[in-house]
Parts: structure tokens; sequence; C-alpha cells
């Protein structure tokens, strides 16, 4: 069979040496993050783009963010934070994890990226190095109000700022909803009854913004709003909630190369293990794409051409798939196949792996070519 010519379209053309693209739209990211900035009404939203921006490539978003305006940036490590602050200066970053060994720390402290002390081993640490370097490290603190993941217990919440103002450049407090995607639990009240406490206990301290909302969290009002809002899934159109789908735009989408095509016989098998047995003459498609691209081994679900799916037999192994085509026989090697996207949402791709859209997105591996739709100029 031949193999189509180079596929293209009016935003990008297909990398011909990829077996596998991760399509990132980069209008949808805009409007997303203006949907979003809109429901935060007069509060700041600085976006999460840890973790590569939940696997995007952090470089390009956050360059497409800050064309928007965003200012303000949330990373997990302090590699991650330093990366950031190359892209322009002058940026917010905020380190979620906190300080770690003594050079890394001195590093964010002179490039003047925010380090988020989360206990007091941190605190100490953070203290110390300042008064060595003699320079009042731009921090922030985060107060545990219910996720009991990081943070300091609220009770020492004055006990610590005090110090903290003393010895450090204290910008903000934060915590962290952990039902936010849920409008009915009962957690999102009952931490902000003690975020509000907290706020109240540093209403003499005029100079701190707080923060409290991540992605979902915003939809909840503009009581769970404060002075900076932290978006991250979201902005990315991965929504763990049920916010209708047509209120966020669809940023990503996973297509797969068909390498080989091949008749197989009734009886025969398909795969690691030999646990697909054909039951029938069928037309088997081996795709580009397996766990070491980011394509869960427990997926058993279809992939999709047009307006036709093909369901996904044998064991998904490292590097390769194999589906059955045999409902449309024109595919040719060279031909593109959707794994999510327009055809099928991430989230409903997610739950059928039996998690959820943001780990989907964030383990699609290094070897998935990129291919962002839309020319974002380069940040002066």
């Amino acid at each position: 069979m031949k193999s189509n010519s180079l596929q293209k379209n009016n935003y990008y053309t297909i990398n011909k040496n990829a077996s596998s693209i991760l399509l990132i739209n980069l209008q949808e990211i805009i409007k997303n993050y203006n949907f979003l900035r809109t429901k935060a009404n007069k509060s700041e939203i600085g976006v999460s783009i840890k973790a590569n921006a939940y696997g995007l490539g952090f470089k390009k978003v956050c360059t497409t963010l800050i064309n928007q305006g965003c200012k303000t940036f949330f990373v997990a490590s302090a590699t991650e934070g330093l990366e950031t602050i190359k892209i322009k200066k002058n940026l917010n970053v905020y380190v979620l994890n906190g300080n770690t060994d003594k050079k890394t720390t001195i590093s964010l402290i002179k490039k003047g990226i925010n380090v988020v002390v989360n206990n007091t081993n941190q605190l100490n640490d953070l203290i110390s190095i300042s008064n060595q370097i003699n320079f009042k490290a731009p921090c922030a603190i985060h107060i545990d109000t219910g996720m009991n993941r990081l943070g300091f217990n609220m009770n020492d919440a004055e006990k610590i700022l005090k110090l903290a103002k003393q010895k450090l450049n204290v910008s903000l407090i934060m915590s962290h909803l952990s039902c936010s995607e849920n409008k009915l639990s009962k957690m999102n009240n009952l931490q902000l009854r003690k975020f509000l406490y907290i706020k109240k206990k540093f209403k003499n301290h005029k100079d701190l913004k707080f923060s409290l909302a991540n992605s979902n969290g915003i939809l909840l009002g503009k009581k769970f709003h404060f002075n900076l809002c932290r978006p991250g899934g979201l902005i990315y159109g991965l929504n763990l909630g049920n916010l209708k789908e047509r209120s966020l735009g669809n940023v990503l989408t996973l297509k797969a190369k068909i390498l080989q095509i091949r008749l197989i016989n009734r009886g025969e098998y398909v795969g690691y293990g030999a646990e697909y047995i054909s039951k029938k003459k069928s037309l088997v498609a081996t795709l580009g794409i397996g766990y070491a691209d980011g394509l869960p081994r427990s997926f058993s679900g279809n992939v999709y051409y047009k307006n036709y799916k093909f369901p996904i037999i044998g064991n998904i192994s490292m590097d390769l798939c194999t589906i059955d085509i045999s409902s449309y026989d024109k595919l040719q090697i060279g031909d593109w196949v959707e794994v999510f996207g327009n055809s099928v949402s991430i989230e409903k791709f997610a739950r059928n792996c039996d998690t959820i859209s943001y780990e989907i997105a964030s383990k699609i591996g290094s070897r998935v070519k990129r291919v962002y739709i839309d020319n974002v100029e380069e940040v002066n």
C-alpha cells in the first residue's frame, strides 16, 4: 500500500518523521484563560504551568499567556521556576514545593522567585539562608485548610507569619481546595470558612495578598476568589468538574500514524501474551504509539478516523498498538488516526482508562511531537 503524501492544513504541518503527535491549540488556551479571567472578576489570575504545563510544553504555553497579560505563574519545583524566569524577566513566579538545597535556594532568591514555605523546616532553612546572604527572600506562606498535603497547621498561622515577616519578604498567604470540582462538596465551604478565619487574623497586614481558588474554585463564586486565583487544568481544557463543554475550548488532540497494515486469518493471535484471538479474517493496522508515549496499557477503547471508529486489539506495547480497521479498508500506511480530541474528549478517554485527564496529559511522552496550532510571537 502506498503512503499518503504529507498531510497539511492552514494551521500546521505534521512532522513526517513523527509516529505520534499532540496537537495543541493555542487559541483555545487563550479562550480558556480569558473565560476564567472573566469569571474571576477583579481578582488576578496566576496560571499553574507545573509539570511542563501539564505536558503541553511550558515555554510555548507561558509565552502565549504572557502575551495575554499574565504576569504570575506557579510551578512545582525550583528547576521549573528557574527555567520559567528565563522566558521573561520580572515575572511573578512561585515555587509550590518550597526551597531545597542551599545553592538552588540562593539562585531562586537572587532571581526574585517566590518560594512557597510549607513547613517549619523550610521556614527555618529559608530564614537561615536569607540571613547568610543578608537579603530577605521573597516568599509565600502556605497554610493547610483541609487538604493535609502541604502547608502549616492553621493554628500556627499567626506565629509563623510574625516570624516570617521579620526575616523574609512575605507577599502571599495561600491554601488549596481539595474538592472544588464538586460544587456540592461540604469541603468547599469548610475550607473557605477556615481561610476567612486566617485572613481575619492578618487584617492588620495590609500588604498581604490571599489566594485559595484553583481552576474549579474560580467557578464556585466570588467569595472564593480573594486577591489571586491559581487555575491550571481548565486553562488547558482539562475539566474535572461538570462545566458544560461549550464554555471551554478543546486544546488537545492526540494522533498516531499507521505504520503497517496486514490481513490476518480467523484464529490468529495479536500482541503480547497472545491474549487476543481473531474471530474472523481481519484487517489490522499497527500504530506508532504505545505506553512509553502515554497511551495507558489499560486502554481498551477505540481510535477514530473521520466518522469511523476502530477498536484497539491485543495488548498495548511500549511503542506500538494495533487496531482492527476491517470496517474501513481505505486506510493506508501513513494515515493518521485520532486517539482523543474532536471525536472523543480527553475526559471521556481518561475515564475509559480509569484515571483523570490531568494524568493523561502530563504523561504524554517526549517522543510525541508537540504541534502548536497558531503562530505565537516570541516575547521580547
